[in-house]
């Protein structure tokens, strides 16, 4: 059985077997708990020197919730030319914590389809898969690895490689960091913004000035995995935290992708949603403006762009709501103005009062990417429908209409639904036409106790 080294074993984390699990485990004790309350199905994970890189590194895999038995690991290349997706000869790949199996099998397979081929150059001096593997095998060391380094490959075809890894067992690792070498002023801007075609889903238009495991990130992005996840900022920073360096920067950060339909949010994260937009309005009531929450002192995982929607009720009837559909700023402030808006700004009611504040249930739905649907006929259309647990937004001769899940529980007929979101949208019931859009969305939604 051929072995493969780790060329950076003393140089970018340390070699000594003992050093090396007393830093992993730090990096990994050191993270936050969990933000996410389900089972991640992708991460970013930085790659850099453990100095700078660790933390970042240890909590996108603290986030994961789950053993997988695959662990692909998608790396830019740094040193070696070549073109498209390169995996190594070898059948281990030899950590100083021990050895890590690479899964042969999916490798040749990867190969019989034309996604990736072997190249040893390509791994020969690859630091974006190596500083991966000592987490792995410290939290799941019987997992089989598929190391894959990106080199000059158009983003489609790292899309069908990870389709084609794509399992429940599995689990993709996006090695990679943000922006190089800016000021810390200009690497924060760039780095705001790789978060935000990251966590909205816009690969087409990151480049590796964003990050350097841009193709990584693009792949997963525009993957049918990725299409059906949703992102969770869990960390950002750079290196000037570790250098006091401000004129020579890179950045780094960390991210956990979840199943569209699962909680995203733990208890805490949620709590502190509701609190918020209660804060917005009474502070409204105040005579403050809605400002957005200050960033110093709002959870990372609040951070992180979405779109949501915000209902008041009081005594069980509905009071407000208002929302956006889609992903435009961070979900904290969002929550924040939305609910705002929902108290003072749907024009269906009159303001909210002081007197009804302590009277008034919030509740939050989370929206995950919107989804366009893909059908030939209304009864098409109708036919892939989800009953429960899809939201749908309907666009059609310059009208819009929105309904959330939660409006299955009162319409449970597909046709009904339909016709009641082109009469909310303002059309004709029959009405059916060349340029009706669908796009169909999943919530994470949770509110007050009842009394």
């Amino acid at each position: 059985m051929s072995e493969r080294s780790c060329q950076f074993a003393g140089l970018f984390f340390p070699a000594d077997s003992g050093e090396l699990a007393s830093e992993v485990g730090a990096f990994l004790r050191s993270a936050d708990a969990p933000a996410g309350a389900a089972q991640a199905r992708a991460i970013v994970s930085a790659h850099a020197g453990y100095p700078y890189s660790g933390g970042f590194a240890g909590q996108s895999f603290g986030a994961v919730g789950w053993t997988p038995a695959r662990v692909v690991v998608l790396s830019p290349s740094h040193r070696h030319p070549f073109r498209g997706v390169a995996f190594p000869s070898q059948d281990v790949f030899a950590t100083p914590l021990g050895p890590l199996r690479i899964d042969r099998a999916a490798c040749t397979a990867l190969a019989e389809a034309g996604f990736a081929h072997e190249e040893d150059a390509a791994h020969d001096s690859e630091h974006g898969i190596e500083t991966q593997l000592p987490f792995i095998r410290t939290l799941w060391s019987e997992a089989r690895i598929v190391p894959l380094v990106c080199g000059d490959v158009p983003a489609e075809q790292v899309a069908a490689t990870i389709d084609a890894l794509d399992g429940p067992e599995t689990l993709f690792v996006l090695s990679s960091d943000l922006s190089h070498f800016l000021t810390r002023s200009d690497a924060r801007k760039r780095d705001a913004e790789t978060a935000h075609l990251l966590e909205t889903g816009k690969w087409d238009e990151m480049t590796p000035s964003h990050a350097c495991g841009a193709k990584a990130i693009q792949g997963w992005l525009l993957s049918r995995a990725g299409q059906g996840a949703k992102a969770l900022r869990l960390g950002m920073g750079d290196s000037a935290e570790v250098t006091g360096d401000r004129s020579r920067v890179v950045g780094y950060g960390a991210w956990a992708f979840y199943p569209i339909d699962a909680a995203m949010l733990n208890d805490d994260a949620q709590a502190d949603l509701l609190g918020l937009a209660r804060d917005a309005i009474a502070g409204r009531m105040a005579g403050c403006p809605a400002a957005a929450p200050d960033p110093g002192r709002t959870a990372m995982p609040l951070q992180t762009r979405a779109a949501s929607f915000v209902t008041l009720t009081q005594n069980g009837a509905l009071r407000g709501c208002i929302g956006s559909v889609a992903a435009r700023r961070a979900l904290a402030q969002d929550v924040a103005e939305n609910a705002v808006g929902a108290a003072f700004r749907d024009p269906r009611f009159m303001p909210v009062s002081a007197g009804e504040l302590p009277e008034l249930r919030i509740k939050v739905a989370v929206l995950s990417k919107a989804q366009e649907m893909q059908f030939d006929s209304e009864e098409d259309a109708l036919s892939r429908i989800e009953p429960g647990l899809d939201g749908l937004f309907l666009s059609s001769a310059g009208r819009r209409g929105l309904f959330l899940p939660a409006v299955w529980d009162s319409i449970p007929d597909p046709r009904d639904f339909l016709d009641a979101l082109k009469r909310k949208a303002g059309l004709p019931l029959h009405h059916w036409a060349g340029d009706v859009t669908l796009h169909r969305f999943r919530v994470e939604s949770f509110g007050d106790a009842a009394d």
